[in-house]
């Protein structure tokens, strides 16, 4: 139980990529993360479990699923995302999510999994879920498909627990004043998946067993609730066709996008998509005229500024974009990921001291960012410090599975750092974990 245990603290702790990302992987976006949360917020104020208790993260996989590991982390495919047509939809899924974890049912998963697989089995679902890291830019983390039956069997859960679930998912709606037919409408979308082949089935039927008297229950309980004026979430509503435009920015073909969203819509959700779609052609000029109209609506919008950033960044204009970068740190200055897009931006504009502090300070707030953590090492290499760029090497590739060649750059770390300083025994910690894990030390 020692090494599954090792693989679940790898799932939970692994390298992500950004938004533009087309490999499958996690998306780290933090506009869509704060979304997200700003979703779940009332759901877990109604299931008495803390702010910031829970974990949210982003799939970068087009099949609609969801799915929750070691009790607190829930991971949501974009596929799924960009499939639901309301943001009650979306906490539907949230709360039935919710329901898993406050009903103990990942702690069960875990234990039957335990005893029904030997310790290879479980080497072999670690590299079916966690991805090595690959070149700049390349998604890596979470691989969330369902292809294998081993994988089924983690993510999956019970009937009797998909039914006790649902009702805790309709309480959870109906306390946080949230329509409960969100819930009917989800599983209905899903509803006959039961009647196709294994392989035509969507990933969330697989790993959440469907069936017509679940459906029929769910429905009961919902239109049982209806004489309750249930009314949408104005704030919750624009979260969502915000996070739904820049999916259709970032993930759809840019071409389609304009086709669909069209060059009239001048609301602020077709700007943005547009804005995404025009820089992704890449169309520079009709891009910076989108994203000027953005800032003249909301000056004042941390994301915005960080996208703006971004754009300036991908073009070439290093300038611009620290600019852009640091007006979104200023308006949103604990936000780890918009930290590290300015420590990216100052590294590429040759600002080397104020890039490492910057990604430091993003260091300290969320390790897990792949691409933060190649911009740091390189930030440290860049300023003379070779050993403080293994540490964080090896902590990348650890955080991915990679163990071998982890054990290098932290072996190199010691040897270039004093026994026993901050760096050395971060660097011994990669190696602990490395052994623990059963790593081949080279």
């Amino acid at each position: 139980m020692k090494l599954f245990a090792k693989c679940l603290a790898v799932i939970a702790l692994v390298i992500t990529t950004s938004m533009p990302a087309t490999a499958q992987g996690l998306i780290r976006d933090a506009e869509i993360e704060a979304s997200i949360k700003q979703l779940a917020r009332p759901l877990l104020k109604a299931a008495g479990l803390p702010t910031g208790s829970v974990k949210f993260f982003i799939v970068n996989n087009a099949q609609p699923n969801a799915f929750v590991t070691n009790g607190r982390q829930v991971f949501i495919h974009e596929g799924l995302i960009r499939k639901l047509k309301t943001p009650e939809q979306l906490q539907a899924v949230i709360a039935h999510e919710l329901g898993h974890i406050t009903g103990g049912h990942i702690a069960k998963r875990y234990a039957d999994f335990g005893r029904a697989k030997t310790n290879a089995m479980l080497g072999l679902l670690l590299g079916a879920i966690v991805a090595a890291a690959g070149e700049p830019g390349a998604a890596t983390g979470v691989v969330a498909g369902v292809g294998s039956s081993s994988t089924r069997a983690f993510l999956g859960h019970t009937r009797d627990q998909e039914e006790a679930s649902d009702r805790t998912g309709l309480r959870l709606m109906m306390a946080a004043g949230i329509n409960p037919q969100a819930n009917v409408e989800v599983l209905e979308y899903f509803e006959g998946q039961d009647l196709m082949t294994a392989r035509k089935r969507d990933p969330f039927v697989q790993t959440h067993p469907l069936s017509a008297e679940r459906l029929a229950s769910v429905r009961a309980i919902a239109n049982a609730n209806q004489d309750r004026q249930y009314k949408t979430d104005p704030k919750a509503l624009y979260y969502y066709q915000r996070m739904q435009a820049k999916f259709r920015g970032f993930v759809g073909n840019p071409s389609a996008t304009i086709r669909k969203v069209g060059t009239k819509d001048q609301s602020e959700t077709a700007i943005y998509a547009r804005a995404i779609a025009y820089h992704k052609m890449p169309n520079r000029k009709k891009a910076a005229i989108e994203m000027d109209k953005l800032l003249k609506l909301r000056p004042d919008d941390p994301f915005y500024n960080e996208l703006s950033g971004q754009f300036f960044l991908e073009n070439g204009q290093t300038k611009a974009a620290i600019a852009a970068y640091s007006k979104a740190v200023s308006l949103a200055p604990k936000e780890p990921q918009i930290l590290a897009g300015l420590g990216r931006a100052q590294l590429a504009g040759g600002q080397v001291n104020a890039a490492l502090a910057t990604l430091q300070k993003a260091y300290a707030r969320d390790a897990r960012n792949g691409r933060m953590l190649r911009d740091l090492a390189a930030a440290y290499a860049q300023a003379g410090q070779p050993g403080w760029a293994n540490v964080v090497t090896a902590e990348r590739y650890a955080l991915v599975g990679n163990f071998g060649v982890a054990s290098t750059h932290a072996k190199r770390a010691q040897g270039l750092l004093p026994r026993g300083s901050v760096g050395w025994n971060k660097a011994q910690d990669v190696l602990a974990a490395a052994e623990r894990a059963g790593a081949k030390r080279l």
